[in-house]
């Protein structure tokens, strides 16, 4: 009977240790990505002898808690929720390009070139006014210069940041870093379970993997056996047992086909922040350097058609003007040339080289401030005038509802309309995410006010049984003593 009651307090002292070692453990991982609480799960031992007495408890494996369910929420919501934030600082971004209202401003800028024009018109021999013109329309074009440059520099950088999929630091390289370790934690999964060792940490290093994984590329995740992971995205499945795929970048900011590829060739439709990445730097970027391309050859084409119908002060006529022995330049010219402007496209991003012809900027005078010679004025080719209704006709350009006022306008608000719908959607993409960790912690998370409890629980039972233990060893020892 000693035997069987010491056999007992032992096994009960086992199952005190483990309950208050395995405690201690949740405590320490209270803030551990991808740790799960862990319990001990104990089992009475079969009763045995001729009085069918209970042989104590038996201390079994020690389980993860966890929900299937809830988990596929949570990487789902990471995957939304990396996608959305990525989307909304890649607004964020364009917005700052376009500083709008400010005196910086493109819109500012249009203004205060409108302006000139209209005071030349009304002084259109006046070099003062000549160079006022002449100096608005310069920094109006490097305005758009500027910009146009800021969203290639924004592209650029994009792309480099997601990197090409090698050690370079980027987060496609990160990315085939998780995924060559959730592969290889597989193994040791595996192989801790074929020789019975406990692999929760293991499968706690895996889990946190994949919720990185989510954010960044968003995926699929299944569960197989003792804890491992299958991942897939659309369909193409990126890890598998102990292989994982290693994706690359194919195509460039600069061709807007940057893609993501497997190494067998396979393109893969990223989500996450690289899938956000990648529809800015092919969809969104492009379409408002299209746009600001539209504002520049909406400003090029009708101010250069004013020019080219009119005469300036001096009475030397515009290109389109007949019997011309010289013709005036167009005030705007780009993709470096002195005379020529090339709407985009066939020019590539015609806001980018967008500049004052160089021949007025060395003779401001040749601005067309007079109409051409015809019905209504006496204005005759070669010879000097007052007249500025051709400038008032090119300051009125303004108000036109296909100028570049109406057209930047109109690019403006679409950008605050999509940005305003970006932060929206990353905020609620937050808060589902916060949802899915909060209905997900229920089970896994670590209750540290629970784990103290459990650590009392287990130290007072640890000391019951240590005193059964004595109580039967004094028992037994006086027994032989009296003897």
């Amino acid at each position: 009977m000693s035997d069987m009651g010491l056999s007992i307090s032992a096994s009960g002292l086992a199952a005190s240790s483990a309950e208050l070692n395995t405690a201690s453990n949740n405590l320490a991982n209270v803030s551990t990505p991808g740790y799960a609480t862990e319990e001990v799960n104990l089992s009475p031992e079969a009763a045995a002898g001729p009085l069918s007495t209970g042989q104590g408890v038996l201390v079994g494996s020690v389980s993860r808690l966890s929900d299937a369910v809830y988990a596929a929420v949570s990487v789902a919501a990471a995957g939304v929720q990396g996608a959305a934030s990525q989307t909304n600082q890649v607004m964020s971004s364009i917005q700052t390009t376009f500083p709008e209202p400010s005196t910086n401003g493109i819109a500012s800028q249009l203004s205060t070139f409108w302006s000139s024009v209209a005071t030349l018109a009304s002084n259109p021999n006046q070099v003062g006014a000549q160079q006022a013109v002449v100096g608005a329309a310069q920094n109006l074009a490097l305005s758009l210069n500027s910009s146009s440059t800021q969203l290639s520099r924004l592209s650029n950088s994009l792309q480099a940041a997601v990197g090409s999929g090698a050690g370079d630091g980027g987060t496609l390289a990160q990315v085939n870093s998780l995924l060559q370790q959730v592969a290889t934690l597989n193994a040791s999964i595996v192989a801790g379970a074929v020789s019975g060792q406990n692999s929760n940490a293991l499968v706690d290093q895996s889990t946190a993997a994949v919720n990185n994984l989510a954010g960044l590329l968003g995926l699929t995740s299944t569960n197989g056996p003792h804890g491992t992971v299958a991942l897939y995205m659309n369909g193409v499945q990126l890890v598998g047992g102990n292989v994982a795929q290693t994706l690359s970048t194919t195509g460039s900011a600069a061709t807007a086909n940057l893609a993501i590829t497997t190494a067998n060739g396979v393109t893969v439709n990223a989500g996450g922040s690289i899938g956000a990445t990648l529809t800015a730097v092919n969809t969104t970027i492009p379409d408002y350097q299209s746009k600001l391309n539209a504002v520049a050859d909406a400003l090029a084409t009708g101010v250069n058609a004013a020019q080219a119908n009119g005469l300036s002060a001096s009475g030397i006529a515009g290109s389109a003007i007949a019997g011309a022995s010289t013709a005036l330049p167009n005030i705007f010219v780009n993709n470096g040339s002195s005379s020529t402007y090339t709407t985009s496209p066939p020019a590539v991003n015609s806001a980018s080289t967008i500049e004052v012809a160089p021949a007025l900027v060395a003779d401001p005078s040749l601005v067309a401030t007079a109409a051409a010679p015809g019905p209504g004025n006496s204005n005759v080719i070669g010879t000097a005038t007052l007249d500025g209704s051709n400038a008032q006709a090119m300051a009125a350009l303004a108000s036109s509802t296909t100028g570049p006022d109406t057209t930047y306008q109109s690019m403006i608000g679409a950008l605050g309309t999509q940005a305003a719908s970006a932060l929206t959607t990353s905020n609620s993409a937050q808060g589902l995410l916060t949802t899915a960790s909060n209905n997900l912690s229920t089970i896994t998370g670590v209750d540290q006010n629970t784990q103290e409890v459990n650590i009392l629980a287990a130290q007072n039972a640890f000391e019951a049984n240590s005193k059964v233990m004595n109580a039967i060893n004094s028992c037994f020892q006086a027994l032989i003593a009296a003897v």
